[in-house]
């Protein structure tokens, strides 16, 4: 079997990314603020831009986290060459392609390993109860 070539993988992505009708804003893990006593501070950082993503709601679906089940809320399609962190947070501002009104927006966590596949990057996520 012959691998993809260069121009396959990136048009591959064109592709994949061309169906992803939905906006994010991933906010940004910021591991080294300590609060007033010295103690770590769990802080998040917006991105100034959305990034366009895929979002599916998805039910009854379990992901291992630290041996414990966890209820997956949905899975999230984004760009292969995207940068974040497990720790991040995803917070939805467009779904098929209608703004969310700030007050309806959801943020979710990541849960698990990211899936790298051929054209982009699928991530596990559960609704972010400490909002």
């Amino acid at each position: 079997m012959n691998a993809l070539s260069t121009v396959e993988l990136a048009r591959m992505r064109d592709h994949a990314e061309d169906t992803m009708n939905d906006k994010c804003i991933i906010s940004r893990y910021m591991p080294d603020e300590v609060d007033d006593f010295n103690i770590d501070d769990d802080n998040w950082q917006d991105d100034i831009e959305d990034t366009i993503c895929g979002f599916k709601v998805v039910t009854n679906q379990e992901a291992m986290k630290d041996a414990e089940v966890v209820k997956i809320d949905a899975e999230l399609r984004l760009p292969f060459d995207t940068v974040f962190d497990r720790r991040d947070k995803i917070r939805l501002t467009y779904r098929l392609g209608e703004f969310i009104h700030a007050d309806n927006q959801k943020t979710f966590r990541i849960v698990g390993q990211p899936i790298h596949g051929h054209c982009a990057l699928k991530l596990k996520l559960v609704k972010d109860t400490e909002v």
